[in-house]
């Protein structure tokens, strides 16, 4: 089981669809060519925890987490290794979405990300669905979670 929930902890980091910005009337100075205010950019870092549920297991485990907001409207998500790495657009009022279809070689699901940055925290949830097959065995798999990062 702990296996299962550091690869789908993994997919999630690895995982989101890039959002839209939104016009919006801000009086606070934003940046270049977006309505995201400048003072949204920053480096982030703080705790995912995230818990899975199979064949009636539940376990729950923290990881560290490292989100960057860029000046071209970006949220990234920095995983340990380049391939936990993903990127989803910020709309203006900080909210940020995403969920992208998971094809790994033992499980297939959903996996999606909601949040906020407010230029001192980003905060959100984290859940997905899906089935495994571990030694010939089918299951599904749920993930729920929360992550907040204060700005470094």
């Amino acid at each position: 089981m702990k296996r299962l929930l550091v690869l789908f902890a993994l997919l999630f980091v690895a995982a989101c669809d890039d959002g839209d910005s939104d016009s919006g009337g801000m009086v606070t100075p934003t940046l270049p060519g977006t309505d995201v205010p400048s003072t949204f950019v920053g480096v982030y870092r703080g705790t995912l925890e995230v818990t899975a549920e199979a064949l009636g297991i539940r376990e729950t485990d923290s990881f560290p987490i490292t989100v960057t907001v860029t000046e071209d409207a970006r949220i990234r998500f920095d995983g340990d290794d380049p391939d936990e790495t993903f990127t989803v657009g910020l709309n203006n009022d900080g909210s940020f979405s995403g969920n992208l279809p998971i094809t790994e070689d033992d499980c297939q699901g959903t996996v999606g990300v909601t949040g906020t940055v407010d230029g001192t925290t980003v905060s959100g949830t984290v859940s997905g669905d899906g089935k495994c097959n571990s030694g010939g065995l089918d299951f599904d798999v749920t993930l729920s979670g929360t992550f907040n990062a204060t700005r470094s």
